[in-house]
């Protein structure tokens, strides 16, 4: 088996001379065979005179199973001082953790371990991270995400190198590594927890693989090579889905957008539409529901990704953001859901000049302000996008910058009666997008005096009697 392990290694190119190795020790058989194959290749590595490797050990302690959890860690303790061999160590509250943030235990215990082994890669300079997940594992994995209904994305096997993290043994298969443990004296724990059908995954293992073995010879090599094909085709159709889109997505920062057209005029629109919204945390049924407000032309149609609830949401020690998709009439837009409460203040300094504060957020808008006083040359600049022009002595300073709130009333430049600003935001045609992100100009006695590049308040208007003007100049 060592040989088949180095050819695989090698041929994948896992493992290098210098390599700094922090492989995941569970205790169980498929944890230590890897590590003695590890150690066993690292000697030959160092035999033939090339840079040493250098293994350590990670060993997470859950609490899920009574004493047998602690005997798991005292026994990996003990592997580790015979071998001389660094051996970290992880106690978790992993209930605890799965009912705080809503998560099965399964998912809990795998959040922990790799935020865990990623905390230990930077802080101790590793740069793999060595796992033992074998040929039934990625079988395993692969029935998971079939009957989860995860569609051709879930459809393929675990990477042999995903980033950082490393799988020497994704070519053997379970009874291989029995094989290898009995003829080699490796001695390990038995999680008796893998033998009750509980979870999905001993379901598949204990009830449905032996079928499959019933039904045909070699079942678990073909259902691989199946695996493998199905993996290679998926990379094949992820690479051609990303040119396609980055042919027709418009991006300028958090801020993305696909015309209707490139959807609605295609054969499979539909599943185009999908594979894009996905990549932001939109599920199936919600794609489903964008195509058909598309299809219908309706417009601010609004949608919430579904794997997040930010606002920005932080669930335990994780921060996820929360996506908008808005279908216009002409297009579907998606961006960050900002709820941004940053608010400036327009004062004026000892010299007296005005500025804004605080300027040190890279969203502060750009503004530049002066006063005019009202001569025989002054020349009203009509363009809101340009410039902001108001009646010095109609304005109570300081004023605050900020975004849209539900209830917001002004009135327009020109219109006799106050508009609310939702409405006078669909007047304009505003997006989604630009209603979260515009910036009114409100003044200490809450007037506002503007939505910032597009009207001002009818009340503050320059007029004949105005004799100092407070300009606004924008800077973009």
């Amino acid at each position: 088996m060592l040989k088949e392990f180095k050819s695989f290694v090698e041929k994948h190119n896992l493992i290098v001379g210098g390599d700094r190795i922090l492989l995941a020790l569970s205790g169980g058989i498929d944890s230590m065979v890897l590590a003695k194959l590890l150690m066993l290749y690292s000697q030959q590595t160092t035999d033939n005179r090339q840079r040493s490797i250098v293994i350590s050990f990670a060993h997470c302690n859950f609490h899920l199973r009574g004493d047998d959890s602690n005997r798991d860690e005292n026994f990996v303790r003990k592997f580790a001082e015979e071998n001389n061999i660094p051996l970290f160590v992880k106690h978790f509250d992993t209930e605890l953790y799965a009912k705080e943030n809503s998560l099965s235990i399964e998912m809990a215990a795998r959040e922990l371990r790799y935020s865990w082994f990623k905390e230990l890669k930077e802080n101790y300079g590793f740069n793999k991270v060595a796992l033992a997940h074998h040929g039934d594992d990625q079988i395993e994995t692969f029935f998971i995400n079939f009957l989860r209904g995860s569609g051709i994305k879930g459809l393929k096997g675990m990477k042999v190198q995903n980033d950082f993290y490393i799988r020497p043994l994704l070519w053997s298969s379970r009874k291989q590594i029995e094989t290898f443990a009995k003829d080699n004296a490796i001695q390990w724990v038995e999680d008796y927890t893998n033998q009750e059908n509980v979870y999905l995954r001993n379901k598949i293992r204990n009830q449905m693989m032996p079928l499959f073995d019933e039904v045909k010879n070699n079942a678990r090599q073909s259902l691989k090579f199946s695996i493998d094909c199905l993996t290679s085709e998926n990379e094949l159709y992820r690479g051609l889905i990303k040119e396609k889109l980055s042919q027709i997505e418009f991006v300028e920062k958090d801020y993305k957008y696909i015309e209707n057209k490139h959807f609605l005029q295609n054969e499979n629109g539909r599943q185009l539409l999908f594979e894009w919204v996905r990549m932001f945390g939109f599920n199936y049924e919600q794609s489903v529901s964008m195509y058909e407000a598309m299809s219908l032309e309706k417009s601010g149609v609004v949608f919430y990704s579904s794997s997040t609830d930010n606002k920005q949401q932080v669930t335990g020690n994780r921060l996820y953001p929360q996506y908008v998709a808005s279908v216009q009439k002409d297009k579907i837009e998606i961006f960050e859901n900002r709820i941004d409460d940053t608010e400036y203040i327009i004062e004026m300094s000892l010299d007296g000049t005005y500025r804004i504060r605080p300027t040190e957020n890279e969203n502060c808008p750009k503004m530049s302000f002066s006063l005019i006083n009202k001569g025989a040359d002054f020349k009203l600049i009509k363009d809101p996008s340009v410039a902001i022009q108001l009646d010095f002595e109609k304005i109570n300073f300081p004023i605050k910058l900020r975004h849209w709130k539900k209830g917001d009333k002004f009135k327009p430049l020109g219109m006799k009666g106050s508009k609310l600003l939702s409405d006078f935001f669909n007047d304009m045609g505003f997006s989604t997008y630009q209603k979260q992100n515009v910036w009114i100009m409100e003044d200490s006695n809450s007037l506002i005096l503007s939505i910032v590049g597009f009207r001002i308040n009818d009340k503050v208007k320059v007029a004949d009697t105005t004799k100092v003007i407070f300009q606004c100049a924008l800077e973009c």
